[in-house]
């Protein structure tokens, strides 16, 4: 996606909802966002942040839940200085044609404001239609469908927002890189034997989940890759 698309189809509308997008900021190294929803594959622990959940029917429902959100997020330390976070975004623009590559997300820096409404404008931003016709939004599925992923500067805790079958919840994990799942699946990126046909795909996430490894203690990547 390039600049100018980039501030017209995700950044503007991104400010009308209340989050302003930032110039560079991200923390090296940082969990990659292929993985971190591997984190919600984990036992609870007496520490875990918690999770917040709304059925689908609720009265107010969009309201109630940028109130859970916010008082998840404040309370689990999603938050830096001045409400800084990280958000997961696209790298590259939406559309019928687009390989899967042109999916793929990355971590941008940004700022909560004053006025805000992520589930609802948030999550009914629009960003092109999907080769099988449906919309496909930012931050979701539409108002009070959620489907993001939120990370704090320190990575120290992910927020993950959820569309159930019923309802719509959000998830904190503390350290989500320390989870076995998370782990897990970086292991598993970063010592598969990739096919170059894959390279297209997996160099970006490759790269990330390589290099974050490299900095958890006792993980080893193994064989280097392509």
């Amino acid at each position: 996606m390039g600049r100018q698309e980039m501030r017209r189809k995700v950044e503007a509308p991104l400010r009308r909802a209340g989050l302003e997008v930032l110039e560079g900021g991200v923390p090296r190294p940082v969990l990659p966002v292929s993985v971190v929803g591997f984190a919600l594959h984990r036992d609870p622990g007496p520490e875990d942040p918690g999770l917040v959940y709304y059925d689908r029917d609720e009265p107010d429902l969009v309201a109630r839940a940028n109130r859970g959100w916010y008082e998840l997020a404040s309370s689990c330390g999603l938050f830096g200085a001045e409400r800084e976070f990280l958000l997961a975004l696209p790298v590259h623009r939406f559309s019928a044609r687009a390989a899967s590559r042109h999916r793929r997300k990355q971590w941008r820096r940004v700022r909560l404001l004053e006025r805000w409404d992520l589930v609802g404008a948030g999550c009914s931003i629009s960003v092109g239609t999907h080769e099988l016709g449906h919309p496909q939004r930012l931050l979701g599925f539409g108002a009070g469908l959620p489907g993001f992923s939120m990370l704090s500067l320190d990575g120290s805790v992910t927020v993950l927002g959820t569309t159930e079958q019923h309802g719509m919840a959000f998830h904190a994990v503390s350290c989500p890189g320390e989870t076995e799942s998370v782990r897990g699946r970086l292991e598993t990126v970063a010592n598969r034997v990739w096919d170059p046909r894959e390279e297209w795909f997996v160099t970006p996430p490759l790269a990330e989940a390589r290099g974050f490894s490299l900095s958890l203690a006792g993980f080893t990547t193994g064989q280097p890759g392509p």
